[in-house]
């Protein structure tokens, strides 16, 4: 087991009519994760909203022109402290898209004379509002604002609120619009587009929709992600795993001559050794060998490739052929795109240039609420040029008390990235279609500020992880007293909730709270992953809590070295490498944990432990799992028992065994032995033979494996039993 380090986008229609049927779909699937569970109760204070029903509350109440009662029902949520707490009058200045900034801003139109109104952009509304002092807001009016630079606010910015006016949607693009195209004699078209050398474009946008950067295998036209890719070949001689980290091969006849390949990027699939595909990365191409077959990259200090590392390339001009494929000549200033239909000449095309969009650097207390988000650059995760968690459309970093409340976050690299700032309150937002991760709260790696304090609540997150699959839904680290409720996270490539810590005590995480939470169809493009994990490097208790999530759908995607793929569903705990896919887990020394309450549905395996003790499994219902119930594993752990260590419990679980091999736990802790874990008082039924359990060290009537009575004869249960099927 190795710890890590689409939908189309919307249409043209009203938001509101979004909106309902948004929410009709979410109250629909939501009401477990909305109300606690017998014995479980809801502590005071908590959400009674779906999380887009919520946003709507969010953007009445913070909008530029707010009125008293629409404030009153966000306060009548335990979000009621997301306005300003500030009573001093606030000067609002305007901004739209039909403004200037020769004008004062203080008007939401502009008046009849033509000579004032509101400003045309947001930096010379931010410049008037430190100008006047005091709290201000910075009204946004209907219509599209593209950016071509980050917006950053400082500690001169503090209390600032950022905001749409009433009933109107500013949508912010992350660059600008291209036109002047024409039509060449191949089918392709071109437009100028030159940008500072600094700048590239990211991700092409044709109507709202991430077009493809021309690539090779081209992209499956049906969104299989089984299909589309190459698989790299054993090396011939054989190469040190770690040179893996700069080259690898490929089979003959694989890989095409691209001619000139500045520009040429391998996204692969992979890790350490054949089969293990727990990440990946984009590696910039340095040179193609092929009399020896072999491509060699820049690589990183980090990721790995071997034999059925999967990968296609990308970035290069003769890789561009198929409808939706675009390539820009960076020195000629022009972009080339093959349309998808003949509809093209109308269509709105943005170049993606921006990895972030809004950067509050120090400048605490801002909320910025009610905006459209959309159409900017992927950078921001994956380990190349590696500042992993450095960007994020919306970039918080040393501003304390930050509020991201009710905004559409959508085609971007990152949607909300908070460093070293403690008390973020990140609420009602809709996250969609990131190439990396949706939330991600922490730290910058050699500083090691934290995080404290932040609330990540009813927020609708999905698509995660289009790009860099080792991503999540919410990612957190170096973060005390994190709580993460009531939202909605569907379809993200690994995981939909990752916490924990990477690097030991420097990015530790205690009092988490993981509550209320829906997670579907986590876990989808790698081969070791799931919707739920805590890490715990430092190795000592956590004490947090994992309660009354609702789960389903958790996958893997895993290629054998040949190519072929393992079938959905697939768990041998008998062969190494294999797919491993939890519904909730803990990893690397992760202690002190209390997973209780959950209902847990249609995964694989269901709640996994690895490598670490004292946590605590209760009251939660298993259904309709492929693989085993439970895995406990002391690899990660191996060799540590500190003197506080207690067995980690597994009790008062209801679990039905669906998979066809009826295994209910496997426990591998050869190093620990069976006191390593004991299971109490579970309720069992379905599938249960006499092999349903399964411990290591070889201790049961078959060796390894075992009936539910085996596993009590050998110490290792008290008080469960197998209830016969209704």
């Amino acid at each position: 087991m190795r710890q890590l380090g689409s939908r189309p986008a919307w249409p043209y229609e009203g938001v509101a009519d979004i909106m309902r049927r948004r929410v009709r779909l979410i109250l629909s699937i939501l009401p477990v994760m909305l109300f606690a569970q017998p014995g479980n109760p809801a502590p005071a204070g908590t959400e009674g909203h779906a999380p887009e029903s919520l946003q709507i509350l969010v953007r009445e109440a913070t909008c530029a022109e707010a009125s008293a009662t629409s404030a009153a029902k966000l306060k009548a949520t335990s979000l009621r402290d997301a306005l300003s707490s500030s009573t001093a009058a606030r000067t609002i200045f305007y901004v739209s898209p039909d403004g200037k900034d020769s004008w004062s801003g203080l008007l939401p139109t502009a008046n009849q004379q033509g000579d004032d109104g509101p400003f045309a952009s947001i930096e010379r509304a931010r410049d008037a509002a430190r100008e006047k002092g005091g709290p201000n807001i910075i009204a946004l009016g209907e219509g599209d604002y593209y950016l071509t630079q980050p917006i950053t606010f400082d500690a001169r910015d503090t209390g600032l609120i950022l905001t749409a006016r009433c009933s109107e949607v500013p949508v912010l693009h992350g660059g600008p619009r291209v036109g002047n195209w024409a039509r060449q004699s191949d089918g392709s078209w071109t437009a100028p587009l030159t940008l500072p050398p600094e700048q590239g474009v990211g991700d092409l946008f044709v109507n709202r929709i991430r077009q493809t950067r021309a690539r090779f295998p081209n992209a499956p036209a049906d969104g299989d992600p089984r299909k589309g890719w190459l698989f790299a070949a054993k090396c011939e001689p054989a190469i040190d795993m770690r040179e893996g980290n700069t080259r690898f091969c490929f089979h003959a006849g694989d890989v095409p001559d691209v001619g000139d390949a500045s520009g040429l990027v391998v996204n692969i699939v992979g890790g350490y050794q054949p089969g293990s595909q727990w990440g990946n990365d984009t590696l910039p191409v340095v040179s193609i060998d092929g009399a020896g077959r072999t491509i060699y990259t820049k690589g990183t200090g980090y990721f790995f490739t071997a034999e059925g590392s999967r990968y296609f390339l990308t970035g290069a001009k003769g890789l561009l052929d198929a409808p939706g494929e675009w390539w820009h000549d960076l020195a000629a200033g022009q972009l080339r795109y093959i349309p998808i239909d003949q509809s093209f000449p109308d269509s709105v095309v943005v170049a993606g240039v921006l990895p972030t969009f809004l950067k509050l650097d120090g400048a605490s207390g801002m909320v910025v609420s009610g905006l459209e988000i959309r159409d900017g650059a992927p950078e921001g995760s994956g380990k190349f040029y590696t500042e992993t968690r450095g960007f994020g459309a919306i970039r918080i970093e040393h501003a304390d008390g930050v509020k991201i409340l009710g905004n559409n976050i959508e085609n971007v690299g990152v949607g909300i990235h908070v460093t070293e700032s403690k008390d973020a309150l990140i609420a009602g937002n809709v996250i969609a279609n990131v190439a990396g991760n949706g939330i991600y709260v922490g730290t910058n790696y050699g500083t090691f500020g934290k995080s404290d304090g932040a609330r990540i609540l009813s927020n609708h997150i999905h698509d995660i992880g289009k790009i860099y699959i080792e991503t999540a839904g919410v990612w957190f680290q170096a973060a005390d007293n994190v709580r993460i409720a009531d939202n909605l996270i569907e379809n993200t490539a690994q995981f939909g909730i990752s916490g924990g810590s990477l690097w030991g005590s420097n990015d530790a995480v205690y009092d988490a709270v993981i509550e209320r939470n829906v997670v579907r169809n986590a876990n989808q493009q790698t081969a070791d992953g799931g919707a739920i994990k805590m890490m715990g490097e430092q190795a000592d208790s956590l004490n947090s809590t994992i309660r009354s999530n609702v789960v389903t759908g958790t996958g893997y995607l895993m290629n054998r070295p040949d190519g072929t793929f393992w079938p959905p569903g697939y768990e041998n705990t008998s062969e190494w490498p294999t797919p491993i896919s939890w519904a909730i887990y803990t990893d690397g020394k992760a202690s002190g944990i209390r997973i209780e309450g959950n209902s847990l549905s249609g995964n694989v395996s269901a709640i996994g432990i690895n490598g670490g003790w004292s946590n605590l499994v209760t009251g939660n219902v298993i259904t309709g799992g492929s693989g085993a119930a439970f895995r406990v594993d002391d690899g990660t752990g191996r060799g540590w028992h500190p003197p506080w260590a207690q067995p980690n419990r597994i009790e008062n679980n209801v679990v039905s065994i669906d998979s066809s091999n009826g295994l209910a736990a496997y426990v591998h802790a050869p190093d620990h032995g069976p006191g390593y874990v004991q299971f109490a008082r579970n309720r069992y039924i379905g599938n249960l033979t006499n092999k349903s359990f399964r411990l290591a060290p070889r201790v049961m009537r078959f060796g390894e494996f075992g009936s539910l009575s085996d596993l009590q004869k050998v110490g290792a249960d008290t008080g469960s039993i197998v209830a016969p099927a209704r």
